[in-house]
């Protein structure tokens, strides 16, 4: 393992607050090059088992975990995570450390899973770096969450919708009711239409970006929050208590097929939905422009929650 530049390790030094013991890489920087998690090798200069393989060590990070852990954190993530997901990220870290041991090493040799330990959360800093270097770890995950990165959330109202991502907030032009009524003319929606619609979403959160210096957010999970968000919820779940559901790029793609090919009365009648609901598909047309332009792995209608 080598440093991957001539300043890594003085500034690594002053971010540790002491020099390391042993070869390191840095394997996630921020916006400005600053390191932010490094990846230490299997022993230390002196031969003993290193069992952090990766390690926080960004300021503003590491301070926002520590608030997160002082605040219950690790109790609320091993409540709110199932735990066979959280012991299969600690055996692929463990695997994936262990190939790294040359097959002929005979000595002490680091073991356990994400920070040494074979079950539950130990630490969410050594979680954080895992999920930040590019484990899929999913403490690391929630944790990314609960600090507010990686999340476009899409408050959607009438006529204007706020869309909160990375700390900056824009406003998107979404008239609920009057989409709701171009799409109203006849039985069915217009094909033609829907699509001139999702367009000027679509518009309308580029341009609220470059009027604000923004750049498309990626990488993100996409949030639709808000009674329509919940909503939405009811209509995928078909249930009528539901507040929050987690999907996928497809499953909004048939949602939104559903209702655009419904019926305008046929809209109002589907399981789960509560007469307040109202038409919902001027908001799945909100959910799926924003869905495209982002690409999320995940999309979650209502209130998020972990599993």
């Amino acid at each position: 393992m080598t440093y991957s530049h001539p300043n890594d390790r003085e500034r690594v030094t002053e971010l540790l607050g002491r020099a390391p013991m042993g070869p390191f890489t840095v394997v996630h920087r921020n916006d400005v090059g600053d390191p932010v998690v490094i990846e230490n090798a299997p022993f230390l200069d002196d031969g003993t088992p290193m069992p952090t393989r990766y390690w926080l060590i960004g300021t503003k990070e590491t301070y926002a975990v520590a608030v997160l852990e002082a605040d219950g954190g690790v109790r609320r993530a091993e409540r709110e995570i199932d735990d066979t997901l959280i012991a299969a990220a600690h055996e692929r870290h463990q695997a994936s450390r262990e190939a790294r041991i040359p097959d002929d090493y005979d000595g002490p040799a680091p073991s356990g899973g994400i920070g040494g330990t074979r079950r539950g959360v130990k630490c969410l800093h050594a979680h954080y770096a895992c999920f930040l270097a590019g484990e899929d770890d999913p403490v690391g995950r929630w944790v990314h969450r609960e600090l507010g990165f990686g999340i476009c959330n899409v408050d959607v109202g009438d006529p204007s919708s706020t869309v909160t991502t990375n700390g900056s907030t824009v406003t998107i032009d979404t008239p609920l009711s009057d989409i709701n009524e171009r799409l109203a003319h006849g039985s069915f929606a217009d094909p033609a239409e829907l699509t001139n619609i999702i367009g000027e979403i679509t518009d309308s959160f580029d341009d609220s970006l470059r009027r604000n210096n923004m750049s498309r957010p990626t990488e993100v999970d996409l949030i639709i929050s808000g009674p329509k968000g919940i909503s939405l919820a009811r209509l995928e779940s078909g249930s009528s208590t539901c507040t929050s559901t987690t999907i996928d790029r497809d499953t909004v793609e048939e949602l939104f097929r559903l209702l655009a090919t419904d019926a305008a009365t046929d809209r109002l009648d589907h399981p789960g939905l509560l007469e307040s609901d109202g038409d919902l598909l001027g908001a799945i047309c909100v959910a799926v422009a924003i869905s495209r332009f982002l690409n999320p792995a995940e999309i979650i209608f209502g209130h998020p929650t972990t599993s």
